[in-house]
């Protein structure tokens, strides 16, 4: 007969399988001895078999970018491993364990200011020009984002007051 199936031994990875023959071609007869050697045949079939394994992870790969949230100041990122160290076959389990981790990088993401105005300074002293009969004041103008610079405002107080920059 044609082979058997293969029995498969995954643990070792090896495998058999069988054929049989019948003592009929002819079978004896008028007292003709029997048939000799062996009914059943068993062959290997080690090459059609695999030996189970089981799912290993492989190390983790490098870390991505850090996607910050600048509303928050927070940031986070990724890295993933892969379930090939070895690969599961032949029924074997998978990996065990997550494939994707995630850690936080908040130092290097900053949290979005925006700049505000801060209080109006003291008003300066009274400036006289005695030339014009007028009086300016000097308004000393500071803006947070601006720390260091300072925009000079002239007022011109007085009824038909004539502005000295003219």
């Amino acid at each position: 007969s044609s082979w058997g199936s293969c029995q498969f031994n995954h643990n070792l990875g090896t495998g058999y399988k069988t054929r049989t023959r019948q003592c009929n071609n002819p079978s004896p007869s008028c007292g003709g001895n029997g048939c000799t050697g062996s009914l059943k045949d068993t062959g290997s079939c080690d090459d059609e078999c695999c030996k189970i394994t089981h799912g290993g992870l492989s190390n983790w790969s490098s870390w991505g970018s850090c996607q910050c949230n600048h509303n928050l100041g927070t940031g986070y990122r990724t890295r993933t491993r892969q379930c090939n160290n070895p690969s599961p076959s032949c029924g074997g389990n998978g990996c065990t364990g997550s494939l994707k981790d995630t850690g936080s990088c908040d130092d290097e993401c900053c949290k979005i200011t925006h700049g505000g105005l801060s209080n109006w300074s003291s008003w300066g002293s009274c400036q006289c020009n005695h030339n014009l009969g007028s009086i300016i004041i000097l308004e000393l103008d500071t803006k947070q984002e601006l720390a260091n610079a300072t925009t000079l405002h002239l007022l011109v107080a007085g009824k038909g007051a004539q502005d000295p920059r003219k």
